[in-house]
């Protein structure tokens, strides 16, 4: 009996190591894809239609952000456009081609912000960090780049729609308010719980916010704790939930995704996303009212 018990769990061992063995495999498979991947989406400064600009902060390392500025000698609202990708991958030149049709189509200077990924020593409040500067210095450089500071608006996909609220929210603490904020499909994290932390004044004068919604998607419905936080201390927060639609169909339905064969990518999908763009455009179009 106990010789029997001796083998069987020497064989359990076996199969253990085994399992382990094929993981560890699995998971260095997907690093070598997330890496061959990670290569793709990045663009040369021939290809990218935004201008490359790395934005300069005292003691910390500059932030890359590519710009989608309105040259007709004109103030304009300013939209942050932020990339998904888990916050360990994913890359504001995916969002080229969208954010200069947004630019244009909505009448809005874009900027993408190419925060540091949750890897390689940085973690995820290093990239809000990253965009709360971002917004801190466009308002200081406002008549320099034609930007109107009271209409700065927040947009992102997942990842990065938790980066929008998080640096929302940050900028709230430091007394700074935008106009906006635009949450596609966003991973909740510990935003509604900062904004819970808010005294009474400060939760009910956090900035309107839009939610996007992808269709059976754990991750977009948790944002909607934060909405339900929000509508609760009077703030608007409207919903806008697209039926069918898989998480992450906005930004893969852009071009730069056909390379990355995206799982999200069809003719149906790029035609919510379009719709959804649409939303958005409207929705800033009536906060800016």
């Amino acid at each position: 009996m106990k010789k029997g018990m001796r083998k069987m769990l020497s064989i359990m061992g076996i199969v253990f190591s085994l399992l382990i063995a094929a993981l560890v495999v699995t998971l260095l498979r997907n690093v070598k894809e997330q890496e061959r991947q990670q290569a793709l989406m990045a663009k040369t400064d021939d290809q990218r239609i935004g201008k490359r600009f790395y934005l300069p902060r005292d003691n910390l390392e500059d932030v890359t952000v590519n710009l989608y500025l309105i040259e007709d000698g004109k103030t304009h609202p300013l939209v942050i456009n932020l990339h998904g990708g888990a916050f360990i991958a994913g890359d504001a030149d995916t969002l080229d081609t969208q954010s200069d049709r947004i630019s244009k189509a909505w009448r809005v200077n874009v900027a993408t912000v190419n925060y540091k990924l949750a890897k390689n020593g940085y973690d995820i409040p290093y990239g809000t960090k990253e965009v709360a500067d971002t917004v801190k210095y466009f308002i200081a450089h406002a008549d320099e780049r034609r930007i109107d500071p009271e209409r700065i608006f927040i947009l992102g996909y997942s990842a990065g729609a938790y980066h929008a609220m998080a640096s929302v929210l940050a900028l709230k603490k430091e007394g700074i308010d935008v106009a906006g904020q635009i949450i596609c499909y966003g991973f909740l994290k510990d935003a509604n719980d900062t904004y819970l932390s808010f005294d009474k004044a400060a939760r009910k004068t956090t900035a309107p916010a839009l939610f996007i919604l992808a269709d059976n998607d754990p991750i977009s419905d948790g944002s909607l704790k934060y909405r339900q936080s929000l509508a609760d201390n009077g703030v608007s927060a409207q919903v806008k939930k697209y039926d069918g639609a898989m998480h992450g169909f906005i930004e893969e339905n852009n071009p730069e995704y056909d390379v990355l064969k995206a799982v999200s990518k069809s003719p149906e999908q790029e035609a919510m996303a379009r719709d959804a763009e649409n939303c958005i455009g409207q929705w800033i179009s009536s906060v800016m009212q």
